[in-house]
């Protein structure tokens, strides 16, 4: 059965060329009306000339993918409607963490989440009211991975994985479907960063098949999941989590006691593939009963180190700051109360710490890296950990929640990791804790800007813990569960009550001490005395032969294999050079004469009955 677009309206953004020409040229093919947005009229009418010329139905639209109302409107008006929305539209801005400019970081943000929010936020009501909806947004190995010289670009993707697996889930009622892809393929983009030979086996035209196949009303519907295409391979990837680690939930849940145990939460010899928030067991009561823990000698300790903690006037952040005290550090006090920053100070000189208080938001890292040198001559470790909520459905939400919550988290998280960057490089040690959550891993209702914004926490460090190794900067993400201010808006009380910040504070605090050499650019869950650390695992996937042409229905014929995590053929890839292996070992797939043959007499018999 040949997949028929007839009757639907596609918007594809970023479509004057690469991967959104080739979205384009397909769908207009299989009878959709397609809307080819692109900022270069040109371009895009050269695009809209080519479908017309093929028979096909299209127009241009050059609206800024921040201007998503306008976009998705110029498809309402040519077409009275709009059923497919994929959110393609992208530039690289690629330079080494030190040397990045702030308009450098603002533009990726921009033009990938902001443009991907703001054109989805337009089209979400229709696709409400009409009970369908698709939606691709395209992530990049780079977000997954991490990746030298793309700390914005690596944010901005993988904060589209958060964002689409949350949109998925308030979809879903309504035969809503969010895809992310990761695609590998010949663009302007990837022109700059690849060499010709590559270039010329990365055609957008082995991608756009698997964007038609999982859009169309009766193909599959992965809402939710995360896929990598390019070169005629196909393969999905989930979240594995390691069992973890226990510990004791007293006084002797140390940095100390962690690092004797370590090795424990990095184990990936039993796993679990957690989808969602839920998907954790508690660990409390066993916590609770277990015999104190030992502790590791020389014990972990903070002397003659700074410490700069955001959002430490409360919750995690307050305890984090105590434990660094209690452990010989400066503490930087940061959060945008007065009387919260100058609360947690004055109870750690109480107990004879060391602390000074920075009023200001998490975005102005200069002046709280200011605060640290003139204190106390220097600092040694970043806790990222400011914070704000601003739950709201989807449909009900504002663009100013959305700035709200992408400013404080990602962008304050940035600024501070800037602040601090030269320094570090300098003396060559650093330490970096950033701060996720499983909102951003896993997605939730009502969480949109939430979980994009943590999600790009992670993609951002990810690439941090690339380019600072050579320094001795390590950074880390953290998805911790506890009881705090913020949570307490969406938690039972007693649940607050049981999963004190207090039992989060020991994995960062060994994370950020000299104790912790190796380990740098990965993602750990913790509550209630428990870490895991999660990680990608990738299916084994199929590879298409590369002298064909690929379509929709061949990758629906093998969807069964290229989503296959069981047959004993999945991997762990760490890097996007690693990421690229499978991919480029397709390169030499090539069919037979006679397959091709026979496939080029199939396509044209399916092309005149579509036309019959």
């Amino acid at each position: 059965m040949s997949l028929s677009f007839k009757g639907q309206t596609v918007v594809i953004t970023g479509a004057g060329g690469g991967l959104g020409k080739a979205y384009s040229l397909l769908f207009a093919s299989r009878g959709a009306n397609v809307v080819v947005n692109d900022f270069n009229a040109e371009a895009a009418q050269k695009v809209v000339d080519e479908i017309k010329k093929a028979g096909g139905s299209a127009i241009a639209n050059t609206s800024s993918v921040t201007d998503g109302a306008a976009v998705i409107q110029s498809a309402i008006s040519a077409f009275g409607g709009v059923s497919i929305l994929i959110n393609n539209a992208g530039i690289l801005r690629d330079k080494g963490f030190k040397n990045m400019t702030d308009v450098e970081f603002d533009q990726v943000i921009s033009v990938h989440v902001k443009g991907a929010f703001s054109c989805t936020k337009a089209a979400w009501l229709h696709f409400r009211n009409q009970k369908f909806g698709r939606i691709i947004n395209t992530a990049s190995a780079a977000g997954i991975h991490g990746n030298f010289g793309q700390a914005n670009y690596s944010a901005a993707k993988m904060s589209l994985i958060g964002f689409t697996k949350s949109l998925a889930r308030e979809g879903a009622k309504y035969n809503i479907s969010a895809v992310a892809i990761a695609p590998v393929a010949a663009s302007a983009m990837t022109a700059t960063i690849m060499s010709p030979e590559m270039l010329a086996n990365l055609k957008p035209e082995f991608v756009a098949p698997f964007v038609a196949a999982v859009c169309h009303p009766d193909g599959p519907n992965p809402s939710g999941r995360v896929f990598e295409v390019g070169a005629g391979f196909v393969t999905e990837i989930r979240w594995e989590r390691s069992k973890g680690t226990v510990w004791k939930t007293d006084d002797t849940f140390t940095p100390s006691a962690v690092k004797l145990k370590w090795s424990g939460v990095t184990d990936f010899s039993e796993v679990s593939h957690p989808e969602s928030v839920s998907d954790v067991d508690s660990t409390l009561e066993l916590a609770s009963t277990m015999p104190p823990n030992p502790q590791s000698a020389p014990p972990v300790r903070f002397d003659n180190k700074t410490v700069i903690i955001t959002g430490a006037g409360a919750g995690l952040g307050r305890a984090y700051a105590l434990m660094y005290a209690r452990l010989g550090a400066n503490v930087v006090v940061n959060d945008v109360s007065e009387k919260g920053a100058h609360a947690v100070c004055s109870e750690i000189k109480l107990a004879g710490g060391k602390a000074v208080p920075a009023v200001c938001s998490a975005e102005d890292g200069e002046s709280i890296v200011k605060t640290a040198l003139d204190a106390f001559g220097g600092v040694h470790v970043l806790v990222a950990n400011a914070g704000v909520l601003r739950d709201r459905s989807f449909t009900a939400m504002s663009e100013q929640e959305w700035d709200l919550v992408m400013a404080v988290h990602l962008r304050g998280t940035y600024k501070c990791a800037k602040a601090v960057w030269p320094i570090f490089q300098k003396q060559k040690y650093g330490r970096i804790i950033t701060t996720c959550s499983q909102v951003g891993i896993y997605g939730n209702f009502g969480q949109t800007n939430y979980s994009s914004a943590k999600a790009g926490i992670m993609g951002f460090t990810k690439t941090l813990g690339f380019e600072g190794r050579k320094y001795n900067i390590l950074s880390n993400v953290i998805a911790p569960s506890a009881g705090t201010a913020m949570t307490m808006t969406i938690w039972p009380q007693e649940m607050v009550d049981a999963y004190k910040p207090d039992y989060i504070a020991p994995i960062v605090g060994y994370l950020t001490s000299e104790a912790n050499t190796e380990t740098t650019g990965q993602l750990f869950e913790i509550s209630g005395g428990w870490a895991a650390q999660t990680r990608w695992q990738r299916a084994g996937g199929y590879g298409f032969p590369t002298n064909k042409v690929l379509t929709p229905e061949d990758i629906i014929s093998k969807w069964d294999v290229l989503t296959n995590f069981d047959d004993g053929r999945a991997i762990h890839p760490t890097t996007t050079a690693e990421g690229m292996q499978q991919i480029m070992g397709n390169f030499e797939n090539k069919a037979s004469v006679v397959e091709t043959v026979k496939d080029a007499v199939r396509d044209v018999g399916k092309a005149l009955k579509a036309k019959l």
